[in-house]
């Protein structure tokens, strides 16, 4: 009977074993690896992803102060001129205080006033309010503008139409209320109060023709809410 030598056989099997450990190994740093890439993508997938653009607030903002400086150039020739600067008067000698002359902090206080009025009535607020004589040119300038426009566009303009050129002249649209179809033709509001000014301005265009009212409004309602 013959023998059969286990010694070949316990080398190919241990050569067999150090094999399969190193496809073993391999296969583990092949997966890290692919693991590592695919954070990689992950993260640069989420760089590239938009967010919130502050370059939108910065938009909102540069579009409010073109229109206050819109506001401030029509208004410049309604504004009274400056008075010329006058030379400095020279100084009075300063009296004489007595020495026994009571010092400031030792004067009596005013007494408080008594309350001034009563409370504001909430439905004052919804009335008109009259123009001063600087709001009524300032009104005038706007009108023209305004009227001239909207006379260079459509016969028959849509609202969307109105409203592109009221944009086009610079006033944004939360000053802008409408445009709407009304009454034959379109409708439309501009609320032009700024630093404590009431004007409002309610519009109606044909193409053909445009009548644009002036009026005052209190800062606390729309200018679609007042009573006229």
């Amino acid at each position: 009977m013959r023998r059969i030598s286990l010694l070949p056989i316990a080398a190919l099997t241990a050569l067999c074993g150090l094999a399969l450990a190193g496809c073993g190994t391999e296969r583990a740093a092949d997966a890290s690896a692919r693991t590592e890439v695919d954070r990689g993508r992950t993260a640069a997938t989420a760089s590239a992803t938009p967010g919130s653009d502050p370059a939108d607030d910065e938009s909102g903002d540069s579009e409010f102060i073109a229109f206050m400086m819109l506001l401030n150039t029509v208004a410049e020739p309604c504004l009274p001129e400056l008075p010329t600067a006058v030379p400095p008067e020279e100084p009075e000698a300063m009296e004489e205080i007595p020495t026994d002359a009571p010092r400031p902090d030792e004067l009596p206080l005013p007494d408080e006033p008594p309350p001034t009025s009563a409370p504001r009535d909430p439905e004052e607020a919804f009335q008109e309010i009259d123009l001063s004589s600087v709001e009524k040119c300032d009104a005038e300038q706007h009108v023209r503008r305004i009227t001239k426009a909207l006379a260079a566009g459509s016969a028959d303009p849509a609202p969307q139409d109105v409203g592109a050129v009221l944009r086009g002249l610079g006033y944004i649209d939360e000053r802008i209320d409408g445009p709407q179809r009304a009454r034959g033709g379109v409708e439309f509001t501009l609320d032009l109060r700024m630093m404590g000014g009431s004007l409002c301005l309610s519009g109606t265009t044909t193409g053909t023709k445009t009548t644009i009212e002036p009026y005052g409004a209190d800062v606390e309602v729309a200018c679609t809410e007042v009573r006229r």
